[in-house]
């Protein structure tokens, strides 16, 4: 299939899709511009997204397809589906239809007022070589009395592992086994919630060995934004700065964003170099460091009192990242970057130590 490449001017409008003319962005995009790089964000959701998909869009686009994810296993997708995490119902016992996400902090009512809800979820079992065996188990919570109740087994959920030569790693199949004598012993609404959510485990293990989901391709996207020597604007991510340099890239993976599910969008947001802006990157970029640096100080300390020289290498790389990426970013923003400098320079030196520790030892 042909991917449409518009022009750089041109950006979805994550609202409605439509294509929007930005001349501000045109201006700054222009041969010649006074422009510093992008500010970066972006929205994933849900789609029908297959890793062929995404391998064949990475080919088209000209990304770099050492950045794919890794092929899904199924082995992933049955752990997910049946883990902590995964599919469970709660419900008040005196409306089972009650279902669904408000249903999980119970009904609205009075301070005094007690609820008795249940609850399905999934309960590892066992696992081996051959199979990793959960049960799907009802809790009661019974507020009145201050106990719980439990039904143990109401069904199987096996993953039997594909262990034959050539076979995919992870490779596996699902094997769901109600247990219709412990089901039929509840209330008729109850039954249901039980086969719907049985249901709901076949489905979902279906469509996460099938598709990524949107957690997965957010991860690919952040990890390619990251790939390209982005600083983190917010400490908690989502917005990122890109240096110019990649203007053509992150034109690519805005393209590549358009393929997932509806709604999902990459906003490239030009930044001028005015002194403001550049000093808005550089503290970020300087926080980053420095939060960096300090948690490598503290485990080369843990190292060094621990008597762990074998930790030395692993350490020093650290080192080595921060300090190249310290030499680029200040290479590309024009600035000394003094104080993230000094603070690398007392880390070389408690570095020092622990590779000195490493030596006497050999």
């Amino acid at each position: 299939m042909s991917v449409p490449q518009p022009s750089p001017a041109q950006d979805a409008d994550p609202r409605t899709g439509d294509v929007v003319f930005d001349a501000y962005a045109e201006s700054m995009d222009a041969e010649g511009a006074p422009l510093l790089g992008h500010l970066v964000l972006y929205s994933i959701f849900d789609g029908l997204v297959t890793r062929d998909d995404l391998e064949g869009w990475f080919r088209e686009l000209e990304l770099d397809e050492a950045l794919l994810p890794p092929p899904l296993r199924n082995v992933d997708a049955f752990e997910r589906v049946t883990g902590p995490d995964g599919v469970r119902v709660t419900y008040p016992l005196d409306d089972p239809n009650a279902t669904g996400p408000a249903s999980r902090h119970g009904r609205r009512r009075g301070r005094n007022q007690l609820v008795n809800s249940a609850t399905l979820m999934v309960r590892p079992v066992r696992r081996d070589g051959e199979q990793i065996v959960r049960h799907v188990v009802r809790e009661v919570r019974d507020e009145e009395t201050t106990s719980l109740e439990y039904d143990p087994r109401l069904a199987v959920c096996t993953f039997h592992r594909d262990n034959t030569q050539g076979s995919p790693e992870g490779a596996g199949t699902l094997e769901i086994r109600p247990d219709n004598a412990a089901i039929a012993r509840l209330p008729e609404a109850e039954q249901t919630n039980v086969r719907r959510m049985l249901a709901d485990i076949e489905d979902t293990y279906r469509r996460r060995c099938t598709y990524l989901t949107s957690d997965k391709l957010r991860s690919v996207i952040r990890r390619y934004v990251e790939h390209l020597g982005a600083i983190r604007v917010r400490p908690t991510g989502g917005v990122y700065f890109v240096h110019r340099q990649h203007a053509q890239t992150l034109g690519a993976l805005r393209n590549l964003v358009r393929h997932f599910g509806k709604g999902s969008h990459l906003v490239r947001v030009p930044l001028p170099d005015q002194d403001e802006m550049r000093e808005m990157i550089i503290t970020a970029f300087t926080t980053k460091a420095k939060d960096e640096l300090d948690a490598l100080a503290q485990d080369i300390a843990a190292a060094q009192r621990e008597g762990k020289a074998d930790d030395a290498a692993k350490l020093f790389e650290r080192f080595q990242a921060l300090r190249d990426t310290t030499d680029e970013h200040s290479a590309l923003l024009s600035a000394s970057l003094d104080d993230t400098r000094a603070a690398l320079d007392l880390v070389k030196i408690q570095l020092g130590g622990l590779l000195a520790t490493a030596s006497d030892d050999e």
